[in-house]
């Protein structure tokens, strides 16, 4: 049955750029500057967590004499020289699946974890920021995700109907706060695999955007 919406919201982080594994990469770095060792299969259970869940789950790993925030702000130092090296990582097929989406009339948004001054200018650096026509960041609410704020707020922005909108998604708390506020949920696996009881929720998946965007072309 081919999917039928008037409104797409993106999560960013993992779904539009390749910027999760960037994110551990540079905090281990960090941390690993101190001697200290933290797994990537711990840091990836924080994905799509906001700054504050973030912190407090990184504070286990932090010798007390440095401190949490010196470790996330020398995380933040090493990503910020790596995308200005090598630019924001856009992942496969979103240039194309947003003209597609616009073409289309669609109303598109962003829901995301992240700040909104970064979310804004890491698309702006990926000139696509021009598409999106609402951007959420968690800083501009109350309750983070899996909370459904950010997509709510969204919504009400864009004036667009839950049932009637797609959000698309890579991790276990987006998906979870998509559904919550009623969304159907497209996934697109990123760095780590969802939970079972998170795959429930899901609408469709699709190994790929270019997967998502061939099969919006085929049934238009």
């Amino acid at each position: 049955m081919p999917l039928t919406f008037s409104a797409v919201i993106f999560d960013m982080d993992g779904t539009l750029f390749g910027t999760e594994q960037i994110a551990i990469d540079a905090i281990r770095a960090a941390f690993r500057e101190h001697g200290v060792e933290v797994p990537p299969q711990a840091l990836e259970t924080v994905i799509g967590r906001a700054g504050k869940e973030t912190r407090e789950f990184l504070r286990r790993f932090a010798p007390a004499e440095v401190g949490v925030d010196a470790f996330l702000e020398r995380g933040r130092a090493i990503i910020e020289t790596r995308i200005a090296l090598e630019g924001i990582p856009i992942k496969p097929g979103v240039l194309e699946l947003l003209a597609h989406l616009r073409a289309r009339g669609v109303a598109i948004g962003l829901a995301t974890s992240t700040r909104s001054a970064v979310a804004l200018a890491n698309l702006h650096r990926a000139n696509i920021a021009g598409y999106f026509r609402t951007v959420i960041g968690g800083d501009q609410v109350e309750n983070p995700k899996p909370h459904p704020d950010v997509y709510l707020r969204a919504l009400r922005e864009l004036g667009a109907a839950p049932a009637e909108t797609l959000a698309v998604e890579d991790s276990d708390l987006g998906i979870q706060a998509a559904s919550a506020a009623g969304l159907r949920v497209v996934h697109v696996p990123d760095v780590k695999r969802v939970e079972a009881r998170t795959k429930a929720l899901v609408h469709r998946e699709y190994a790929t955007l270019h997967d998502l965007l061939d099969e919006l072309v085929s049934g238009a």
